[in-house]
């Protein structure tokens, strides 16, 4: 028994979410709500719910074949699902267009086999979430659910007085059901390939794509979202109430974008534009007007040549620019390595984790740690200024 991840769409206001599946398409009604509760009780976004189905999916899998109750997994078991992710190629590289229908061939592995620590880690989480979902319905024991992530005992070891212990003395053991994982820094683009992908564009509204995510990091969603009276590219705004002064735009998150673009953060952010981009984004301005269909959309970024006209551009749009421009540029390139770039760069040029926090709109300070690598070229620099100051072994 396989299970998957299925978009669904409200037949009352056409809202997108997330729900997991069966062989035979028969919906997981428990998996169902705790992803609405997700994106309508804790204010997640349909891209959290869209990942954490496709996590659920993965374990219901596993669950099914190991016979484990997916509702109430022991820590053991869980250890045992994370072997399981590390050994196990990811289906969406198995052959044939349609995943669902693309059987595996046995003993032929498509891809290397293992998911990164990090990636197991983030499948870990959804399922112990869930598991603790599960119980705050009373669908299962909570105490149970509660020692996923954290089991405590009681043990007696005998005496140890080589490091100070008492014999009999009771010492609290504490499992964690986690991969070791090895920090990589984030992937990025150089500014000659982000240059290479900007010459691959063939219009203004492209160009602007692209170096609107290299010059502000926002993310896909958040950029096809942006409506006209979020750009305020004026020296000051306050004749439209706004006392921000300079070029910026708003990002904020809207439930009725006809592109389904939602932001994934619930908290409205203020970001600075440069000059340059004032300048781009007047050059297509001037393209997308002259297109009747297009001048009355609000949207920022809309379809100009292809039906409809005028229609929001989606993300997924976006993403299929990027395959495109990777073929001709040479190099794989992908949207949200631009937005990387750009945190590497800032937390680079100011050693600031809460200004790169502020400007890329994260909920927490540690989410920019990834961004405060050292790079080759730091530590060449660092060693060869050691060497100058006759630290080294001559």
């Amino acid at each position: 028994m396989e299970f998957w991840a299925q978009r669904t769409v409200s037949p009352i206001d056409g809202r997108e979410g997330w729900t997991v599946v069966d062989e035979r398409y028969a919906e997981q009604a428990r998996v169902g709500e705790w992803l609405r509760v997700l994106v309508d009780g804790e204010g997640r976004s349909v891209g959290t719910a869209r990942a954490y189905a496709g996590r659920i999916a993965l374990y219901l899998t596993w669950a099914a074949t190991a016979g484990v109750d997916e509702l109430c997994p022991t820590v053991e078991q869980l250890a045992g699902f994370a072997r399981w992710l590390e050994r196990t190629p990811s289906r969406k590289h198995r052959q044939g267009r349609d995943r669902r229908l693309a059987a595996s061939q046995p003993g032929v592995l498509t891809m290397t086999p293992a998911r990164s620590a990090g990636t197991v880690d983030g499948i870990l989480i959804a399922v112990v979430e869930f598991a603790r979902f599960a119980a705050s319905r009373g669908w299962t024991d909570a105490a149970a659910a509660g020692a996923l992530s954290l089991r405590e005992r009681l043990r007696f070891p005998p005496a140890r007085w080589d490091r100070g212990e008492r014999a009999g003395r009771p010492v609290v053991e504490r499992r964690r059901v986690r991969r070791r994982r090895v920090e990589r820094a984030p992937a990025t683009l150089s500014r000659e390939q982000v240059g290479a992908l900007v010459d691959a564009c063939s219009n203004v509204r492209d160009r602007l794509v692209v170096e609107a995510l290299y010059a502000t990091g926002l993310r896909v969603a958040e950029l096809c979202g942006l409506r006209l009276a979020d750009m305020h590219l004026v020296p000051s705004a306050s004749h439209l109430g706004c006392q921000v002064a300079g070029a910026h735009l708003h990002v904020i998150r809207r439930e009725d974008n006809e592109n389904r673009a939602l932001a994934k953060s619930v908290y409205p952010r203020v970001m600075p534009v440069t000059r340059g981009l004032v300048w781009l984004h007047d050059a297509y301005r001037a393209e997308r007007d002259a297109v009747p269909e297009a001048a009355e959309s609000d949207y920022l970024l809309v379809n100009l040549w292809r039906p409809p006209l005028g229609r929001a551009l989606s993300p997924d749009s976006v993403e299929q620019l990027f395959v495109r421009l990777s073929a001709r540029a040479g190099f794989r390139a992908r949207p949200h390595m631009l937005r990387h770039s750009f945190a590497s760069e800032v937390a680079l040029a100011t050693k600031d984790p809460a200004l790169v926090k502020e400007l890329l709109g994260h909920a927490s300070v540690a989410s920019t740690n990834v961004y405060l690598h050292s790079r080759w070229d730091d530590m060449r620099a660092a060693v060869d200024g050691h060497a100058r100051a006759g630290g080294a072994a001559r």
